[in-house]
């Protein structure tokens, strides 16, 4: 009965109304969501800065991940880091930046009467910080600790060697090379209104929302970045490089083997078809004792095993990716997973950050929707399965024993 009852209230949510989205764009270019929910004194904000790969000089690799922390540590015209601190304690407002795939991104959280205050320390922060080279020299270091993440097992390393190639992941020598100067011409660079997206949800219509952006960021312009020359640096020899098809090695005298392949999101794999396969991929069954993980839309396979089975680990590996590529799934799996993203997007519907990513995912061009779900194909998801996991596409890596190694594949 109780069962019932869940089933009849999930099918029952989508029938709630949801915010309607607004959409409108400032004079300077930066184009702004808005969803208006008056049942809670809250406002939400979500700001998105879109970072492209091409942005990052080669030999500066990690500008984007120093920018952030400068960003959120230095002073501004206006305040000093602490003060802007202490306004936040003080008046509650809740403020986090992140970088993902997409770019750099701050998340704010205000009751409805501090939304000015809110939004006016953040343009504060994004717009007005002064660089100076000895909050640059600290951040350097804690970037360099993000980084090289010094705490971790042995054998995370792997992960962290398979997340790009020597070319576009952060060293400490790159982030070394880092200085103001680069640091300004990247944030005239990228940090532009026409390049940005904000999303507002909560306790304001849509003139109170027009008023707000426009007095806080407004006067947000273009600034054309200053001529600077960069000079690249040498990629480290023995920097683990990805070899489609054969495993990089990471000796690790002592330690148990662990065999890892990292599959890119294909960037023509729709949507919907990636929703799914997230939902079916992760803890299939058919991969035991491979593991496999989504994060950042990146799919990874992870063996462990013990010292000494290098050969016969490697081939199980090797043999269960590509029976699940080749095997694919089932319509009862698509029907099953068809079901549990529409009962998750009924619940989502309910949550206010997630429908900000919702209509943050609809602007750039990643949005999911309910009809395009239903009308998914087998073949259609099947043929996603095969894109996502194609061994042209993957980065492999093994760390473990030298000895152990040795048997495997040579690059």
């Amino acid at each position: 009965m109780r069962a019932l009852l869940l089933a009849v209230w999930v099918t029952l949510l989508p029938l709630q109304a949801q915010p309607k989205i607004q959409r409108f764009t400032l004079p300077n270019g930066l184009r702004v969501l808005h969803l208006e929910d008056h049942e809670h004194p809250l406002v939400r904000v979500r700001l998105l800065l879109r970072i492209d790969p091409g942005d990052t000089p080669s030999g500066r690799q990690g500008l984007s991940l120093l920018l952030l922390r400068m960003l959120g540590h230095a002073e501004t015209a206006d305040l000093k880091a602490e003060d802007l601190d202490r306004l936040l304690e003080e008046s509650g407002i809740q403020l986090v930046s992140s970088l993902n795939p997409e770019g750099l991104s701050w998340q704010l959280v205000a009751r409805s009467r501090d939304q000015d205050r809110a939004l006016g320390l953040l343009g504060d922060r994004l717009l007005r910080t002064l660089f100076s080279s000895s909050v640059l020299m600290t951040q350097r270091l804690a970037a360099a600790q993000l980084v090289e993440a010094p705490g971790d097992l042995p054998q995370d390393r792997l992960q962290q060697a398979l997340q790009g190639d020597p070319a576009t992941r952060p060293t400490q020598a790159s982030l070394g090379a880092i200085t103001v100067e680069d640091l300004l011409a990247f944030h005239a660079k990228v940090v532009r209104p026409d390049r940005a997206v904000v999303v507002l949800h909560g306790d304001l219509g849509l003139e109170q929302a027009k008023r707000l952006v426009l007095l806080n960021l407004g006067t947000w312009t273009a600034q054309e970045p200053p001529a600077h020359s960069v000079q690249a640096l040498p990629i480290d020899p023995d920097t683990p490089t990805p070899t489609p098809g054969s495993p990089s090695r990471m000796p690790l005298p002592g330690s148990d083997l662990r065999i890892q392949a990292l599959a890119p999101r294909p960037g023509d794999l729709s949507p919907e078809t990636a929703s799914l396969l997230a939902l079916l991929i992760p803890g299939d069954a058919r991969l035991q004792p491979v593991r496999m993980t989504l994060a950042n839309r990146q799919l990874l396979a992870t063996l462990d095993a013990e010292p000494g089975t290098a050969a016969s680990a490697w081939s199980l590996f090797q043999g269960r990716l590509a029976s699940f590529r080749d095997r694919g799934f089932t319509q009862a799996d698509l029907d099953r997973a068809r079901r549990a993203w529409l009962a998750g997007r009924s619940l989502d519907s309910l949550h206010p950050e997630a429908q900000m990513e919702s209509a943050l995912a609809e602007v750039l061009g990643l949005g999911v929707a309910e009809a395009r779900v239903k009308e998914l194909t087998l073949e259609q998801l099947n043929a996603g399965l095969r894109a996502w996991l194609d061994p042209a596409a993957f980065r492999i890596g093994a760390a473990g024993d030298p000895e152990d190694l040795k048997v495997l594949p040579k690059p």
